[in-house]
């Protein structure tokens, strides 16, 4: 199993709980233009400025690591994806891939 990486630029919701950490796990919901093919990844998602995420952030810097092969063909440059938790955290948009 390998590690995918990918940047993105990420919106959180203003009701959102701060986070106590710059590293967070989290679910990544991603689909590809219909709502009933939605797909949720685990993903480990880094702020590039090590500082928390924090509700009404816009356009924070993160590394998103996943490790599903599936992320590959729902996560390009450009493609939106919804943030979750228990619940739903904010949003985001895929700005590349990360090659490690």
């Amino acid at each position: 199993m390998r590690s995918l990486r990918f940047r993105a630029l990420v919106t959180l919701d203003p009701d959102t709980e701060r986070t106590s950490s710059a590293v967070r796990r989290l679910v990544v919901r991603a689909h590809r233009h219909r709502p009933e093919g939605v797909r949720a990844f685990n993903a480990v998602v880094i702020t590039d400025d090590q500082e928390p995420l924090r509700a009404g952030d816009t356009h924070h810097v993160v590394t998103m690591t996943i490790t599903e092969e599936e992320a590959l063909d729902l996560l390009r440059p450009g493609d939106r994806f919804e943030l979750w938790s228990d619940h739903r955290l904010g949003h985001g948009v895929v700005s590349r891939r990360v090659f490690v």
